[in-house]
């Protein structure tokens, strides 16, 4: 049983090193918008490198894709909260979509974010084994279809109100995964962000427990911790409102941005997660 656990503890050390992308040591590509040809076709897309960026040092690279009908300058500069939170610790990326969606026909829009990655690793320092997806709606949609196509690649994904929309391509591997869903939705109903979550429940070996949920109009979120493979945590987070992507509680609090970026930097790293109580977070006025 020592042995066992030693084994697990290792393995999860060796697995939190950074690997340092070839960027690392070259000057690096200016923040901005930048374009790259992806099927004959021109793609655009923005960077946001930190301000304090150090070329020797191995950052996040963050991926946040917008909504039907939204545009890499709506995600771009605030990266649906992140980038304040991450306080300079992290590359930001907003690609666009083509007609202001991910429909991923062809796999066109997993071909444009490989090529993002291969690019932005050359030409900057990444930590390859820190590399995120997020996105609301269509966005979130399409951060699963990473989730399914690249699990190698993508350290975790975060999805508000998502469902699959974007296709998922392959589906087979484990991937940290935290969905994030109003009861409400009158877009994408709620069971079509279950669904997501079921999928990497199944993957990443979580075990089976009910996950309650605020009713229709409350003002608090809950969250639920599923017990998985070490280093694969799913998180479900439920809250009482309907389509949006910046969700809070009655009291005021946005909570998705807090709450998505302690995912990627704390529950993937944890051995055991805790999944024996739920986070029921209440509103105060």
């Amino acid at each position: 049983m020592i042995f066992s656990t030693a084994l697990v503890l290792l393995a999860a050390a060796v697995g939190n090193v950074s690997a340092a992308s070839a960027g690392c040591g070259k000057s690096p590509m200016s923040s901005g918008q930048k374009s790259m040809n992806v099927n004959g076709r021109n793609r655009d897309y923005i960077v946001q490198v930190p301000a304090n960026y150090n070329p020797s040092t191995p950052y996040k690279l963050i991926f946040g894709y917008h909504w039907r009908d939204g545009t890499m300058n709506n995600v771009a500069p605030g990266y649906y909260g992140l980038r304040d939170l991450a306080k300079e610790s992290a590359i930001f990326v907003a690609p666009q979509g083509i007609g202001n969606g991910w429909a991923n026909n062809g796999g066109e829009d997993v071909k444009f974010t490989d090529q993002m990655v291969d690019l932005l690793k050359d030409s900057l320092c990444v930590d390859e084994k820190q590399i995120f997806a997020t996105g609301w709606s269509y966005g979130g949609a399409m951060s699963y279809s990473m989730a399914c196509s690249r699990p190698d690649v993508f350290r975790a994904v975060a999805v508000i109100s998502g469902a699959q929309l974007s296709g998922c391509d392959g589906g087979n591997k484990p991937v940290p995964y935290l969905g994030i869903h109003g009861v409400v939705d009158s877009v994408l109903n709620i069971g079509l962000g279950r669904q997501l979550r079921d999928k990497f429940l199944q993957l990443n070996g979580c075990q089976s427990k009910n996950a309650p949920e605020p009713g229709p109009g409350a003002g608090n979120h809950i969250k639920t911790e599923y017990s998985c493979r070490a280093g694969t945590p799913v998180w479900w987070i439920a809250h009482g409102g309907d389509h949006v992507p910046d969700p809070r509680d009655s009291n005021g609090q946005y909570f998705a941005p807090g709450e998505t970026w302690n995912f990627f930097t704390q529950a993937i790293n944890t051995l055991d997660i805790a999944g024996d109580a739920n986070s029921t977070l209440p509103s105060s006025d």
